[in-house]
């Protein structure tokens, strides 16, 4: 236990760190938009870039490692869905950020530096190889169910171009700073240069400002979100989150598919992670379920004190 309490006891304490001085003031609100841009955009692409210009992933196919963690996705995700269509009585465009709500961990900001500190640069590799399928497939998945919802909702009544949606969603990726990064690495790895020298240091003295500032960024970021209606709601998703997503990696680790003993692990770590505010910023741009989108993500983290070590314990 006390060395699960040396990964997670540093990570919670930046975050509440972080969460202090944007709450005194001490450090305003741009300033912690400002580390974050700076994560998003410089840090990760960077740690991106390099872990997969020297990922090394032996005899193991990782791309089990990604099949099983998005089955994980598919079953949160649907049981979100119907939760809140059925049972809250909510409209589709609610229960897809609902099923985005309950599923898309916090990957970046806490599963970096919780990953690194708990398994290492083993770890770390099979993380940025999920984080490079992960976001364009969460963003294709994403967008093309509200582009459903909304008609399903009578907001939109013309019929869906889906040319047109693959178009605009291959615009946003293509200016992505993570998918920039992952494009590089890629490219990086193949041409047989390798990473070294000055070029090798510095980008090891970037991602090594990943973890910190990602937590302190994480903390300060939590200000701006609050706990308003849709309680019961946000309580339900939170527990899918932080409970059910990690369990149903387990299951499928032992009856569907097997994982490697450390990309079991990782799956399990990442999966445990509260939710990050991807589902905040889709439900704020269609304007529907801002508020429970908000109390997910409060509420997961602070569940998350708890069940993280809980699940640091049973792996």
């Amino acid at each position: 236990m006390g060395a699960i309490i040396d990964i997670v006891l540093p990570a919670f304490c930046l975050i509440g760190f972080g969460y202090v001085i944007a709450r005194l003031n001490y450090l305003g609100e741009p300033v912690g938009d400002a580390l974050a841009d700076f994560v998003f955009k410089v840090a990760v692409p960077v740690l991106l870039m390099r872990s997969i210009a020297t990922a090394e992933f032996g005899e193991n196919n990782p791309w089990f490692f990604a099949l099983a963690y998005f089955m994980a996705i598919a079953v949160v995700w649907l049981v979100a869905m119907a939760l809140i269509r059925f049972v809250f009585k909510r409209g589709a465009r609610a229960a897809v950020i609902a099923g985005l709500g309950a599923s898309y961990s916090n990957l970046i900001l806490l599963g970096i530096p919780l990953t690194e500190r708990a398994f290492g640069e083993p770890g770390l590799q099979m993380l940025f190889f999920l984080i490079s399928i992960h976001l364009p497939t969460m963003m294709m998945i994403s967008t093309f169910l509200m582009e459903y919802a909304v008609r399903a909702d009578g907001v939109e009544s013309a019929p869906l171009r889906p040319l047109v949606v693959i178009r605009n969603l291959a615009r946003n990726l293509a200016v992505n700073p993570i998918i920039v990064g992952i494009f590089i690495g890629i490219i990086w790895r193949f041409s047989g240069i390798g990473v070294g020298g000055t070029v090798g240091q510095l980008m090891d003295l970037l991602s090594q400002t990943t973890g910190p500032l990602a937590l302190i960024a994480l903390g300060m970021g939590v200000i701006k979100y609050g706990i308003g209606g849709n309680v019961i709601a946000a309580v339900s998703l939170s527990v899918l989150s932080l409970l059910a997503m990690p369990a149903t990696i387990v299951l499928i680790n032992a009856t569907v598919l097997p994982l490697p003993p450390l990309w079991f692990k990782v799956a399990v770590l990442i999966a445990a992670c509260p939710i990050g505010v991807n589902a905040y910023l889709f439900a704020t741009y269609f304007r529907v379920a801002e508020g429970l989108s908000s109390s997910v993500i409060v509420l997961s983290l602070l569940g998350s004190i708890i069940t993280i070590p809980l699940w640091l314990s049973f792996i």
